[in-house]
């Protein structure tokens, strides 16, 4: 059985953190542990414009909206799957499934809609609305990851600084081996960045990010 992010935290425009609680809800959970890989997803790109479709935020109906990042959570079976054997239905334990709290499409979705309604091909979008999808284990995620919302602030009129969309209430997230590096920020530089050199996790295009999905 699929599981359900019922109790998890969310917050509107903070998806990084969303997905970093609900990582932690599903490592908890034996069952899903032993039937899935956990990962964490952060799509942008080097201009950090990235076309997303179905987005609940999208201004209409099969429009896109331009988020410099996004997150979401993937679960790739663990399983020894029967794909690629012709007239086979793949179980539920088998299946690739996104996690995306600001789509329109089902929570969870099948790897292969979500993509399909989300990402169109490259060939479809100019180059500086494609994304590149950031790749991180769930367990390096939550040791690794630390970010103080610096990067949504804005300057007010009377020269302080407010949040650009309300933060959570919870206090801010430092995984423990960021915090044994001092990192109180890591957010932008080794996670929404795409250099491959640099940051946690595999950064892949979108044909890579599709065949890994696949488990091709």
């Amino acid at each position: 059985m699929l599981p359900k992010p019922l109790d998890s935290p969310y917050t509107s425009c903070y998806c990084e953190e969303n997905i970093y609680f609900l990582v932690h809800r599903f490592l908890e959970q034996a069952q899903v542990k032993a039937t899935w890989d956990i990962f964490a997803v952060i799509v942008s790109n080097a201009t950090k414009t990235v076309a997303l479709w179905s987005q609940l935020k999208a201004p209409a109906a099969n429009t896109a909206v331009i988020w410099d990042y996004h997150a979401v959570l993937v679960l790739r079976s663990r399983l020894e799957s029967h794909r690629g054997f012709l007239n086979t239905t793949l179980s539920i334990e088998e299946e690739t499934w996104i996690y995306d709290f600001d789509s329109i499409l089902e929570m969870p979705s099948r790897w292969e809609e979500y993509v399909e309604k989300t990402f169109p091909p490259d060939s479809d979008i100019p180059p500086q609305y494609r994304s590149l999808f950031r790749v991180i284990s769930g367990e390096e995620y939550l040791r690794s990851f630390a970010s103080d919302r610096s990067h949504m602030l804005s300057p007010a009129a009377d020269s302080s600084n407010q949040y650009i969309s309300p933060p959570p209430l919870y206090p801010i997230v430092c995984g423990p081996l960021a915090a044994a590096h001092g990192f109180t920020n890591n957010l932008m530089t080794h996670f929404v960045s795409m250099e491959s050199s640099k940051g946690y996790g595999t950064v892949m295009d979108r044909e890579t990010f599709v065949n890994w999905c696949s488990q091709a």
